[in-house]
């Protein structure tokens, strides 16, 4: 049996939680990636994992009423947030006012990037930041969201689109007190990717109690992989630090080497949007149009639905350290990817999926985008003693500067 075509399948667990015999198990097949694999020995036949599926059923999608550059004024909560900590201050909100449930990403024991839920302000924490790789939505999850639904609790349910899709296809149905938030998202490697990833480095490194996994940060490692020690809510220290295109893992990621096959061709790389509200990086900001604030990690805001509108401007009149600033959707659209169009094959892609049969990721990667890292690591060095170089004739210009005040 075939619920949906391989290319297409998202990985969104929707087959998985809709099955009442828990004959849908997801497992990796010669790439990494998840899908969905049905014990024929004790399926019914019964359809509901093929009518829950996202590729099967025609979804609403709706073009964004208003736009936003958003960000959170308090520096400290937005530290290791990818971008202006919108999610944080909607999660925030519906624990603190709506007394609610929010469901989002966060790392397992194991530094699994799983969704999952909370409710509680102080674990909010954990659920900061990007994870680029493929979150795992587990058999139970939609279950546990369609429970708190049932129950009247008010559910924030942010995640990537694909997962959106999938949550909505389960439920059927829409819920007055279920808001969906999706993400801009680029595309997402397999779990185990990351995981051999983190491991290998973890051993080359020899860390040892790794507290946190970074990609983004309102800090000076953003768009970097970092690698923490110590408490993941208290005083942490970095161990390991590579900017993203000399670091084989992330470098894939962003050249479209080593994402999902599925990826490449989403369904929902689109304009119009799955959600009630879309957030991420407002990239382009203040190009062609002036924006007269800071443009450093400020979020794009998309209001999708009545419904989200409304959310929005609740949580916007509930405090005083959410920013909005209206633009046009059309400014944040000139970024092409992920909101017109998936992200782009890279042409070292077959080599890669060739390589990873033959050797494993590890060295797949690793083989695949050699010359790409060397060559930024080059660059990298260039561009340091280029500044390295600039710093004593400023100092000489601003000695020279300062006597002229001085002595007229």
């Amino acid at each position: 049996m075939q619920i949906c075509p391989p290319d297409k399948c998202t990985g969104c667990y929707a087959c998985v939680n809709t099955c009442h015999f828990k004959c849908i198990s997801m497992q990796e097949n010669e790439y990494g990636e998840l899908h969905p694999v049905i014990d024929e020995a004790h399926c019914t036949h019964c359809n509901l994992c093929f009518k829950s599926c996202p590729n099967n059923i025609e979804l609403e999608f709706n073009y964004p009423s208003s736009c936003y550059a958003s960000w959170i004024t308090d520096t400290q909560k937005r530290k290791i947030c990818a971008s202006g900590g919108i999610g944080t201050i909607l999660s925030e909100f519906v624990i603190k006012q709506k007394k609610g449930v929010v469901f989002g990403s966060r790392y397992d024991k194991q530094f699994t990037p799983i969704i999952t839920y909370t409710e509680q302000i102080e674990e909010l924490e954990y659920f900061k930041g990007s994870r680029y790789v493929q979150s795992i939505v587990g058999d139970g999850t939609l279950l546990k969201v369609k429970d708190f639904l049932k129950s009247g609790r008010f559910v924030l349910f942010i995640g990537t689109p694909c997962q959106i899709a999938g949550l909505k296809s389960f439920l059927h149905k829409d819920y007055n007190n279920l808001i969906v938030v999706d993400l801009i998202c680029h595309g997402v490697c397999p779990n185990k990717y990351f995981k051999e990833e983190v491991a290998y480095v973890c051993k080359k490194k020899r860390i040892k109690r790794l507290v946190d996994v970074r990609f983004r940060g309102n800090d000076r490692k953003n768009f970097c992989l970092s690698f923490w020690t110590g408490k993941r809510t208290g005083k942490s220290r970095c161990v390991y630090n590579k900017s993203a295109y000399t670091q084989y893992y992330f470098a894939g990621f962003l050249l479209g080497v080593s994402l999902r096959e599925n990826c490449y061709q989403c369904n929902y790389a689109r304009p119009e949007r799955i959600s009630d509200i879309t957030i991420g990086d407002f990239i382009g900001l203040g190009k062609d149009i002036p924006f007269n604030y800071s443009k450093s990690n400020v979020s794009s805001v998309t209001l999708n639905t009545p419904k989200g509108t409304e959310f929005y401007q609740e949580v916007s009149q509930d405090t005083d350290i959410l920013i909005n600033i209206q633009r046009e959707y059309s400014e944040r659209l000139k970024y092409k990817p992920s909101l017109i169009e998936p992200s782009h094959k890279h042409e070292l892609n077959p080599l890669f999926r060739e390589q990873v049969l033959k050797v494993g990721y590890l060295k797949a990667i690793r083989l695949t985008l050699n010359e790409v890292v060397t060559k930024q690591k080059i660059r990298n060095i260039i561009n340091y003693w280029r500044y390295i170089y600039r710093i004593p004739r400023k100092a000489i210009q601003v000695i020279v500067k300062n006597k002229f005040y001085q002595y007229g």
